[in-house]
């Protein structure tokens, strides 16, 4: 601490100096300074994981995912990219790549999802899901339709919506064909929405 020249009348701060005032004579103090580095490999790995998910983003915009995405967001103080970064950004990985796929979202809200969802491959390359709808209880969403969201190992940031699908909740089964070389993992997304895609369940995956 300095002390000021009594012709200076100052108190409080200025920039990173404060001034008081103790017995008739006026100090000067530095503040300590910040100097936390903005540049260190963790701050740099989180801004190149957010760059990532950017990346992903744009091209999930392509589809009709975009909607999903501000439907789920409605009621959140958020729209649906911010959504969509809030939910995904654990999921890539620095190096551009995506780290944990079982981590991705794509939908988020009330509906339910479904118990006992499984998947299987025929020798045609053909995904037969299966599920337990449990519609009994009264919650009226036997006809919320299924929407499936694929993403193949050899061509991970292009998400694919499957069309066609048409199966509903009640129908606790649903085939499509998969387009990939023999052997390429695939990575499935499922989610239920309104017959009126008003409101959605959160996003359930598979592997095969």
């Amino acid at each position: 601490m300095a002390e000021v020249s009594s012709l200076f009348k100052i108190r409080g701060k200025v920039g990173n100096t404060v001034f008081c005032t103790m017995n008739g004579k006026t100090f000067a103090k530095a503040l300590a300074v910040n100097r936390n580095d903005p540049n260190t490999p963790k701050q740099q790995a989180v801004r190149s994981r957010f760059r990532v998910a950017v990346r992903f983003y744009q091209k999930l915009k392509e589809t009709s995912l975009r909607d999903v995405l501000d439907v789920s967001a409605k009621g959140t103080r958020m729209n649906g990219y911010s959504l969509f970064m809030k939910m995904n950004l654990e999921a890539f990985k620095a190096n551009g790549k995506i780290g944990d796929f079982s981590l991705l979202q794509f939908s988020a809200g009330r509906r339910r999802g479904v118990y006992e969802l499984e998947a299987e491959v025929d020798a045609e390359d053909r995904v037969t899901l299966r599920w337990e709808a449990d519609t009994w209880d009264g919650f009226g969403d036997a006809d919320d339709g299924l929407t499936v969201v694929l993403l193949y190992g050899n061509r991970s940031f292009s998400p694919v919506v499957v069309e066609g699908i048409g199966a509903k909740r009640l129908d606790e089964k649903v085939t499509f064909p998969l387009t990939r070389r023999k052997g390429t993992r695939v990575h499935i997304y499922c989610f239920f929405g309104t017959p009126d895609r008003k409101a959605f369940s959160n996003t359930q995956y598979l592997k095969i």
